[in-house]
């Protein structure tokens, strides 16, 4: 796999001892500045999901606000018990912008935009399954998923025209394609997710 790092924020954005939360392939990341380094977290606690880029930052380590969980921000350790991580990702600093490393995170969005379009092409489940190692059901369940989100960036699109988002609106989803996500997508979503 192909290592990509991608532009989210520039350092002015990450003051120091803070924290700033952005999206990448859907995926909320903590980028945390500590110590004159910019560190990446996903913004979702092992223990139960926890919003652990909120927590508070002591030296080199974030406190989950949920339950108290302590995790390295360097390297995603839980201070008890280190087999216990937090995911990371790495992170470089170029011209004044924040990269992280996020391949991982695109291979599975390209892998479900490829599930996607070979199930709606009429490809067999099982084959498919057989090719990516995953069963019938996976694929199943990973097509449908994507579908769900490519009508929710519909409803994202749409409620950054209007302003608002009605029952008429969710009747006439398109089944369609969606446009790739960009923040400001991201961030409409979020809203319309905290409307519903």
């Amino acid at each position: 796999m192909a290592v990509e790092y991608v532009p989210v924020a520039e350092v002015a954005e990450v003051p120091a001892g803070r924290t700033k939360i952005i999206r990448v392939a859907g995926t909320p990341i903590a980028l945390l500045h500590v110590g004159g380094t910019i560190y990446a977290l996903e913004h979702s606690c092992p223990h139960q999901g926890g919003p652990i880029g909120e927590g508070e930052i002591e030296g080199t380590t974030i406190t989950c606000p949920w339950h108290e969980w302590k995790f390295d921000i360097r390297t995603g350790a839980n201070d008890r018990d280190p087999t216990i991580l937090a995911k990371t990702f790495a992170v470089k600093v170029v011209d004044g912008l924040v990269l992280v490393e996020v391949s991982r995170l695109l291979a599975a969005a390209r892998r479900n935009r490829e599930i996607v379009r070979r199930v709606t092409a009429g490809e067999a489940l099982e084959s498919i399954g057989r090719e990516l190692g995953l069963s019938p059901d996976e694929v199943s369940r990973t097509a449908q998923a994507s579908r769900v989100g490519e009508r929710l960036q519909y409803l994202a699109e749409l409620y950054l025209r209007k302003g608002r988002v009605g029952g008429s609106d969710l009747q006439g989803l398109p089944h369609r394609r969606g446009k790739e996500a960009d923040g400001e997508m991201l961030s409409a979503l979020d809203a319309l997710t905290r409307l519903l």
